[in-house]
């Protein structure tokens, strides 16, 4: 394979996104995912997620919130599952509990001293501070796009997300998502896109000037910025559609070369935290 990274390639900018855009990122997805979840059945199948009904998604998001503040005051995350949740929380309260836990979540991100010791469970050369603020936004956003999907009864375009999230979803952070997602999550373990030969996909976006190389072996999948030129297949599509599309909430990404590396990556490729 050649080398990703040629001299004249522009290198991913993941440190494009403020502190202050993550918040609000959480702020406004959390409303977006309220507004949703308020009128809809709680019982509906989420077409993103349909292993999960309305409910449950609710109590996702909020026991997520809880336990990511939890890292940041040293405490003890309240809840340990969804299923604990529903065992604790009226299902008409989700909602409004929802939004009292996102609320507690910026505002902890907000106070917090630069320099905060606390637990983080990978490493993605960030403070713990700056991780929680990353991580926290794209989980919100992600799940907002569930949450509208609800409303939609179908999968929302990235033009629509766009809109709905208020500008939120900004290329920038794409592109920061899309690095957490490719460098850090999938890299964790075994390759989960060995298929009994080895593998190159470039992921690269065109509309900013982000690419990155995914080289699939037996043993890891590996990640390099840049686009190598002999790749077996690319995928591209714009900074949100990549985005979206790669954490399996969107339909919208182009593949050249093999179609089947996109197959295995939406039936394998999941974050469980």
């Amino acid at each position: 394979m050649s080398d990703p990274t040629p001299a004249d390639t522009v290198l991913p900018d993941v440190r494009a996104v403020s502190s202050d855009e993550f918040r609000t990122a959480v702020e406004v997805a959390a409303r977006t995912t309220f507004t949703a979840v308020l009128v809809a059945e709680s019982g509906a199948a989420v077409p993103t997620c349909p292993q999960w009904s309305v409910r449950q998604l609710t109590a996702h998001l909020g026991m997520v919130h809880r336990w990511a503040r939890a890292q940041l005051v040293g405490g003890e995350a309240p809840f340990a599952d969804e299923a604990a949740v529903l065992s604790q929380v009226r299902v008409p309260d989700l909602p409004a509990w929802l939004l009292d836990g996102a609320d507690a979540l910026v505002a902890v991100l907000r106070d917090a001293p630069a320099d905060l010791d606390a637990w983080v469970f990978m490493d993605t050369d960030r403070t713990p501070v700056e991780f929680w603020h990353r991580r926290q936004a794209s989980e919100t956003v992600v799940h907002a796009v569930d949450a509208m999907a609800v409303a939609r009864g179908s999968v929302p375009t990235a033009a629509e997300v766009t809109a709905a999230l208020d500008g939120v979803l900004t290329p920038a952070f794409a592109v920061d998502g899309l690095d957490e997602l490719l460098v850090r999550f999938s890299t964790r373990g075994r390759s989960k896109l060995w298929d009994g030969s080895p593998l190159s996909i470039v992921v690269a976006a065109d509309d900013v000037d982000a690419a990155w190389t995914l080289a699939v072996t037996e043993e890891a999948l590996t990640v390099t910025p840049g686009a190598a030129d002999d790749a077996d297949a690319r995928w591209t599509g714009t900074a949100a559609q990549l985005y979206l599309g790669l954490w399996n909430r969107g339909e919208e990404v182009t593949v050249d070369g093999d179609p089947e590396t996109l197959h295995r990556w939406r039936a394998r490729q999941r974050v469980r935290w």
